[in-house]
């Protein structure tokens, strides 16, 4: 199964959850965190619904196993699992951990049929020091496997006796990735080869070919992520060998676990401006693009029916998804239709599959599919129950578009961006009516507790794509490249236009809120200079929210854990420090319109907490109004339970202040 990994890397939950100390000039506040219930513009809303009523994350269900896997929120973050058979309740999962995993980070758990554990690679602090770990389900005893700094990414072999992970080791000009392979039962870890600057390893998980000769793994050609590539690595001579052009633009290629033959895999690229399938046969060193697709792959999975291998995928924008099964491995498209809802495959076993199904309209549902090259049947395994949907879902969403500031080449025309509007199904009084916009990583076809939240308060929330956004091929996708704080905040601009207009409410009540590349959207359109690349844009915004977000770019490239994101994005603070200097928030702060909500994690290592605590003090000095709320040994992402509450009744104490009358 391939999944999109791009914007992954600086996204954050849809539900922040929060622990921290709220301070403006360091004045330090309290609140009720029993309490259940928030206020806005005289309007309570029970929160109890949104962060009690559906407690799961995390879904892992395994056939192997016969197991569900999953997390469950409550005073604590617990792993559970759940016999698949029949029509499982979530309410009956057995505890199989004793760790709270609200504490840690936790990715990509895969259960090994060959050892019955649990494995994933995570931090133990929320700190992203992200290293191997195993659980065994039977009696939760958990043993971390590795000691490295970071690990892009890992996959066992067949017999699933060893695994294959890379680490990264140092930082910066000092990095360097390792292949490494680890024997589960004696622990002896043996080291493969070693990166160059000018090809370093990157995230994906490592593909090992049937007869365990040899892994392809994912890797940046100069660290530039514009350039992604694999490598074929032969254990037996340590040497690699590039299985893709290194001089073709490509988005970190991922490949399938599965190969089709002992010489021949296949992987994921958007070489040709969107997420297509090529194979590669290593016998003959040449790559076979399998996929014509003109909207960017989604999920996909190697399936074998009656012998022959076909490959079950979807497309997938933000505005439709499509269904296909594909022959392999001539490419051959033999079913097509057409769902409502995004689809993501879990796990397959002969011709089912366990998927995810899911929308901006509905939070959670999983399928057990029935695939043949004839027909693809759908059947609901687990889904949220209706008296939860009734309180949860308090919006209606409908697409629109927008025009931004320039000329589309395709058409000649105004360029049009794509966003979701989400409408409160009971609205305020019209004089009290507010909206909010996501600053950026909005506009998917995916729900959000958050959005839900506000709209039960009355509030609109506008879901925009902006420029950079992905989903919508290659191109547009680059279309920020090199422009971080340009072009993609004026597309926000005409996003607050656009909406001020069609719903006449006024600027002051219109505001901006974002996390990480999305926290320092925020910041960067509340103290935009007004002119950016020669195009100008103004907006009175009301406010803003912003969490773990940077304000000063070359600050943060020297002090984050991902420097060549930065590089990509924004350029290159060697050469262009003055323009990364210009598109920096904090050097604009005395420009700041309207209010801000910073909100950080102070263990954060993707985005330092620096970066909000250098612009609130900037603005304090400037005399603008800005909250800043410390997150206590929280990190990137915010977690727990407990805290939600405080977190929101933060978010509308501040939205009623800065929304008054």
């Amino acid at each position: 199964m391939i999944k999109n990994k791009i914007w992954v890397l600086l996204a954050i939950p849809l539900l922040w959850q929060c622990k921290g100390e709220n301070s403006k000039a360091n004045e330090e506040t309290t609140t009720d965190k029993s309490a259940k219930v928030v206020q806005f513009k005289g309007r309570e809303i029970d929160l109890t619904p949104f962060v009690e009523g559906f407690p799961y994350s995390g879904f892992n269900p395994v056939y192997a196993a016969g197991k569900l896997y999953y997390m469950r929120r409550g005073e604590t973050t617990d792993l559970l699992e759940l016999n698949l058979e029949g029509n499982p309740d979530l309410g009956e999962g057995r505890k199989i951990s004793d760790i709270d995993y609200a504490t840690r980070n936790v990715w990509n758990i895969r259960y090994n049929k060959t050892d019955n554990h649990l494995y994933w690679t995570g931090d133990e602090i929320n700190d992203e020091i992200i290293n191997l770990t195993r659980l065994n389900p039977e009696n939760g005893e958990v043993e971390k496997l590795t000691d490295v700094p970071y690990i892009f990414g890992y996959r066992w072999n067949e017999d699933g006796d060893k695994v294959t992970y890379v680490a990264r080791l140092g930082d910066k000009e000092e990095r360097l990735g390792e292949l490494r392979t680890l024997d589960i039962k004696t622990k002896e870890e043996t080291k493969i080869i070693q990166d160059t600057p000018e090809m370093r390893f990157t995230w994906g998980s490592p593909s090992w070919q049937p007869d365990g000769k040899g892994v392809v793994i994912s890797s940046v050609k100069n660290a530039d992520r514009t350039y992604g590539n694999l490598l074929y690595v032969d254990f037996e001579t340590g040497s690699q060998r590039l299985v893709t052009d290194s001089d073709k633009a490509r988005s970190f290629p991922g490949v399938y676990k599965e190969w089709l033959d002992s010489n021949t895999f296949l992987y994921e690229s958007n070489e040709d401006g969107f997420s297509n399938v090529y194979s590669y046969d290593l016998s003959k060193d040449r790559s076979t693009q399998v996929t014509q697709f003109t909207t960017d792959l989604g999920t996909s999975e190697i399936l074998t029916l009656d012998g022959k291998k076909y490959l079950f995928a979807t497309t997938s924008s933000p505005v439709e998804t499509q269904i296909y099964m594909i022959s392999l491995p001539d490419g051959e498209v033999v079913l097509q239709q057409q769902s409502d809802v995004g689809l993501s495959v879990y796990d397959s076993e002969g011709d089912k599959m366990l998927v995810a199904a899911t929308s901006n309209t509905s939070m959670f549902r999983i399928d057990e599919v029935q695939v043949s090259p004839q027909e693809i049947n759908f059947s609901t395994k687990i889904d949220v129950p209706e008296e939860l949907k009734n309180k949860v879902y308090q919006s209606n969403v409908s697409r629109v578009t927008y025009p931004t500031f320039d000329i589309d080449p395709t058409t000649g025309e105004a360029r049009q961006l794509h966003a979701y509007l989400y409408e409160p199904k009971e609205l305020l009084p019209e004089k009290d009516r507010v909206v909010m916009i996501q600053s950026f990583y909005g506009g998917g076809n995916n729900f959000s507790t958050r959005y839900q939240i506000l709209a039960n308060a009355g509030i609109y929330v506008l879901s925009p794509s902006p420029r950079g956004s992905s989903g919508f091929g290659k191109e547009f996708a680059a279309l920020n490249d090199k422009d971080l704080g340009g072009n993609e905040i004026i597309d926000v601009f005409y996003a607050a236009k656009y909406i001020s207009e069609k719903l006449n409410i006024p600027p002051e009540r219109i505001g901006v809120f974002g996390g990480s590349h999305g926290g320092y959207a925020t910041m960067r359109s509340l103290t935009f200079p007004g002119e950016v690349n020669g195009n100008t844009a103004e907006f009175d915004w009301g406010f803003g929210i912003s969490h773990a977000g940077f304000s000063d770019i070359i600050h943060f490239y020297e002090n984050c854990n991902i420097p060549d994101w930065v590089t990509l994005e924004a350029g290159d603070p060697k050469t262009e420090a003055d323009k990364l200097n210009d598109r920096s928030p904090l050097y604009h702060a005395d420009k700041m319109k309207g209010h801000l909500l910073l909100t950080h994690g102070t263990n954060d290592n993707r985005v330092p907490i620096a970066g909000s605590e250098r612009m609130a003090d900037s603005l304090t000095k400037y005399n603008k109004n800005v909250d800043l709320i410390k997150f206590e040994g929280q990190g990137h992402g915010i977690k727990g339970l407990d805290n939600t509450i405080t977190f929101y009744q933060t978010w509308f104490d501040f939205l009623e202040k800065v929304t008054k009358d």
